[in-house]
């Protein structure tokens, strides 16, 4: 374990850099923080580049139950706690995080679903949905151009640590789309202006959901795309659905597709 005491230190300044998007670009790195985020981290097949822990913290690394993750190429620094709350990006810090490596996670499968996020906006609606999607065992989760940033803070927190277990595919151009279509798989999309009912489709084979902007829905180019426009029936007379709301539902209607279709194999 190295000591730091300088905020001039290189360490420490590329880490304070990670709380910007472009240097996250830049460097293809994001910053965890928390103990049992950076524990998920530390546990996963993505690579965990420096650990930084608070002077308070170090005092109890043997009773993090952490030190046996700690891979070879991680390096783990002390910093002073004055030092340590100027690369946090929370108020109060836990004293711990980490700077991870981004992962190429695009996978294709003979079957299964993946669902998509169309520009939305909120962090805690992306972060839910990926949570949803590690939870339903989907096959990825394909974000589109204008999609908040998937390493921003707010979004990693929201995952609760599921960014490490299920694949984000970045998609500007819907080339992976495109790729997963001409491959068999069907895209779905999540629209109030049509009368089918998303509960009578299908959706036990190779099916790409659809979800759109919290405000705006769905554009105009995977509207055109869509194989199947569906609605999610609401007799309570609510307008609409919150987007990771509408996502989850919809995800937990292909777990419950598939449950059925085996209990029905098996009689």
């Amino acid at each position: 374990m190295e000591s730091i005491s300088s905020r001039d230190n290189s360490v420490v300044k590329e880490a304070r850099k990670l709380k910007e998007r472009k240097h996250r670009d830049e460097k293809k790195q994001f910053l965890v923080e928390g103990l049992r985020f950076v524990s998920e981290a530390l546990g996963s097949d993505f690579e965990v580049s420096s650990l930084f822990l608070s002077e308070d913290m170090a005092e109890k690394w043997g009773a993090l139950g952490i030190e046996d993750k700690i891979k070879e190429d991680t390096k783990v620094f002390k910093l002073p706690s004055r030092l340590f709350r100027e690369i946090s990006f929370t108020e109060h810090p836990q004293g711990i995080a980490a700077v991870v490596n981004w992962k190429g996670r695009e996978t294709k499968a003979d079957e299964g679903f993946f669902i998509l996020a169309d520009r939305v906006q909120d962090p805690g609606n992306l972060g839910t949905i990926i949570r949803s999607a590690h939870a339903s065992d989907a096959l990825g989760v394909i974000i589109t151009k204008g999609t908040v940033d998937v390493y921003n803070d707010k979004v990693l927190r929201s995952t609760m640590g599921s960014i490490f277990h299920v694949p984000v595919i970045e998609d500007r151009e819907l080339a992976y789309l495109k790729a997963l279509r001409e491959d068999g798989f069907e895209l779905v999309v999540s629209s109030l202006d049509t009368s089918n009912d998303f509960f009578q489709v299908d959706l036990t084979g190779k099916v790409i959901i659809a979800v759109g902007n919290e405000g705006a829905g769905i554009s105009a180019e995977l509207m055109d795309m869509a194989d199947v426009k569906v609605k999610i029936p609401m007799p309570g007379g609510a307008e609409s659905l919150n987007v990771s709301a509408a996502a989850s539902i919809m995800m937990f209607e292909v777990v419950r597709q598939k449950i059925l279709k085996v209990d029905n194999a098996g009689k």
